[in-house]
């Protein structure tokens, strides 16, 4: 490979894309057919304005309907969803991005000219692939450019969906990629076929897509397939696969054409990216003094900067390379350096968290990557205890063993309100947001085990698992989450009997924790706003008796009531069933209930419970002195609380006058009173 260009006076010529070259080297990746939005819809990569509409349409109504998948060569295992179906029309209104992905798929024998029949591509239109590759052959030994083109993407896409496997045979495999890497030499080479893809931007006539581009656009093909090769190579590297990842170097070398080392050819063009990272870095070390109020700033602004071109040089040389380390270390330093002047000067520790995050995730020598995970520890400490703790200049040794009790509420919310919005902040590639997604997405799931298996606190875990799964993580990172949320609902279910379904002839009641529902009237468990319960005497022919009552409302007002008349008529196992729903209910919804409560009432929202204001300070109780007026606030210290006989009984400790009683059963949120007040001095 060649050296850079220069300018007359010894600048490096920095590269640029036009745009068609730049929609090139962005869909270069391993899913480069699976992505195809022509694979995605089975449309012809010459179908019209109309026929793409038409198209997207019918899969549309396909994915609403489900009308299960439509069968064609290469057709998605799963169908698509109504938002990845506007993606690829989206897709194929962009006549780059368009151009870049007929590149990459099928031609039909005339193309540009589309031909009423094309046998190979109907075979594909019918899913008998290998006789469309039968029908390629013979006319590809003749140089013939639509077939030439046809078989390179064919034993490229073969290619790449072996790599999917986890172990091919290795022979076949390497056949395989040197049977593509070939066919793209031949299809690089052909003039012909070239000439066909100018004619067709001839027929597009479309400003934003010149016929010039195609030069450069040939030109950027060996690019764009090294770049594939090497993020396969990256990939089997880090998975320990080293036979496969030294089968992607070699395509690597035979892609670029010559015979020198590999290596030191993408170390070459990876040259003036390091250098633009180097002046960024040094710029960043000269402003550095003796105040360091803004070095938090700085070290967000080095960040951003240097994130895509780290990200390239990783690409280009593997992030395992001595080249890549170099690089990440000079920033990670800096960074670090200006971080911990910040820490010292401010006692910021909550705004250096998401920085340091990011930066464990840099390669750099184990020396600094000790110094990195000691800061971290340290201002994380800081974080939780509230306690400030500044970082010294350099390691002095180990940290001092510190068992202090976790806070997981505590740790939770410095993920959720400092780190998560902090690393969003810095506006990182999408690469480097998936690294830092999956530390924080581990991070957040360890947490979640512990809140639950240690205190008993299954909504933070499940607050942490939401958490986690909202961000940009990689299918395999959230594939992992999910199983692990998956197995821990299954330790709730161990611990909780199972969710609640009562039927009787009448009517039907099933409650889980998402809400409930009686006789398909449907409440969600945050619409709940009151419950009331108890036991209801009343007579009948001159006989006493007793029925149970279990009533719910939600925030619009509806009211819901089990009572003798439906799921409690009085039976053998009526208060059974009493007790049942009752446990169900204040295990799934009366603890949020009570924290929405006590929530408004630190917000100075009314709240009543009966005809009882709760407030921050106390409750206002009515005089009997007074012929019930409510003019006098009993603090809570001072309130007493007594049941008898179906009643809650409020009165103060100091003026006997001062009293209200309540029926439990008639009175929305008096059977959860005591608990509300709980909570309301938690504050």
């Amino acid at each position: 490979m060649s050296e850079p260009p220069r300018t007359a006076s010894g600048l490096t010529v920095q590269p640029f894309y036009p745009p068609l070259c730049a929609a090139l080297l962005n869909v270069a990746t391993p899913q480069l057919y699976r992505e195809n939005p022509f694979r995605k819809t089975g449309l012809k990569v010459l179908a019209s304005a109309r026929d793409v509409a038409k198209r997207i349409d019918q899969l549309i109504m396909s994915a609403e309907l489900d009308t299960g998948p439509e069968h064609w060569s290469f057709a998605p295992e799963q169908v698509l969803t109504v938002d990845q179906i506007r993606e690829v029309a989206q897709i194929l209104k962009e006549p780059a991005e368009r151009l870049v992905h007929e590149l990459f798929w099928f031609w039909p024998e005339t193309y540009p000219e589309d031909s009423p029949a094309d046998p190979a591509i109907d075979f594909l239109a019918q899913g008998e692939t290998l006789r469309a590759v039968e029908h390629w052959e013979n006319p590809a030994r003749a140089d013939g450019p639509a077939a030439v083109h046809n078989l390179a993407v064919y034993y490229h896409q073969q290619a790449l969906e072996l790599e999917r496997l986890e172990a091919p045979a290795e022979q076949d495999l390497a056949e395989l990629w040197m049977k593509a890497i070939r066919s793209w030499d031949r299809v690089r080479g052909d003039d012909v076929i070239w000439m066909r893809l100018r004619a067709r931007v001839d027929g597009l006539a479309d400003a934003r897509v010149p016929v010039e581009l195609i030069g450069p656009m040939r030109k950027t093909v060996p690019e764009a397939l090294a770049r594939i090769c090497t993020a396969l190579a990256l990939s089997h590297g880090e998975q320990g696969r080293g036979p496969r990842g030294a089968l992607q170097a070699a395509m690597v070398m035979h892609i670029h054409g010559d015979n020198t080392d590999a290596r030191r050819a993408l170390e070459t063009r990876a040259a003036p990216v390091a250098r633009r990272i180097d002046a960024r870095v040094k710029e960043t070390r000269n402003r550095a003094g003796p105040e360091g109020t803004r070095g938090l700033a700085e070290a967000r602004a080095l960040t951003h900067a240097n994130d895509e071109d780290l990200h390239l040089i990783e690409i280009l040389c593997g992030r395992t390379s001595e080249y890549y380390r170099e690089v990440s270390q000079s920033v990670a330093d800096t960074v670090l350096n200006r971080l911990v002047a910040y820490q010292r000067q401010t006692g910021d520790d909550c705004g250096c968290l998401a920085v340091l995050i990011h930066l464990l995730g840099l390669e750099a020598t184990p020396e600094l990557k000790l110094r990195l995970v000691d800061t971290y520890k340290i201002v994380h400490g800081n974080a939780l205890s509230g306690q400030h703790r500044d970082v010294p200049e350099k390691r002095m040794g180990p940290l001092a063993d510190e068992s202090e009790l976790s806070d997981y509420e505590k740790d939770f919310r410095l993920l959720r309100d400092h780190v998560i919005p902090g690393l969003s902040s810095l506006e990182l590639g999408k690469s480097s947001r998936a690294v830092d997604s999956t530390r924080i997405g581990v991070m957040l799931k360890n947490l979640a085990f512990a809140a639950f298996r240690e205190n008993d606190n299954r909504a933070l875990a499940m607050n942490a698992f939401a958490a986690a799964l909202e961000l940009a993580c990689d299918d395999d990172t959230r594939a992992g989450l999910d199983a692990d949320r998956a197995q821990l609902r299954r330790e709730f279910e161990q611990r909780k009997e199972k969710e609640l379904r009562l039927q009787n002839a009448t009517s039907l009641l099933e409650i889980n924790r998402h809400g409930i529902d009686l006789d398909g009237r449907w409440m969600a468990a945050t619409d709940l706003a009151g419950l009331r319960h108890g036991i209801k005497t009343g007579a009948t022919g001159g006989t006493a008796e007793a029925s149970y009552v279990i009533a719910w409302r939600t925030a619009g007002g509806e009211e819901l009531e089990l009572n003798g008349t439906n799921l409690l008529a009085p039976s053998d196992h009526s208060s059974q069933d009493y007790a049942r729903i009752l446990d169900t209910f204040y295990y799934f919804f009366v603890p949020d209930l009570i924290d929405r409560l006590a929530a408004a009432v630190r917000r100075g929202e009314a709240v009543l419970v009966g005809e009882t204001p709760i407030t921050r300070r106390g409750v206002s109780l009515a005089s009997l002195a007074r012929f019930g007026a409510r003019d006098e606030l009993v603090s809570y210290d001072s309130l007493e609380f007594k049941s008898e006989s179906g009643q809650l009984v409020l009165s103060s400790k100091l003026n006997p006058w001062l009293s209200d009683s309540w029926v439990v059963a008639d009175t929305w949120n008096a059977v959860i009173f005591r608990q509300l007040v709980e909570a309301v001095q938690r504050e």
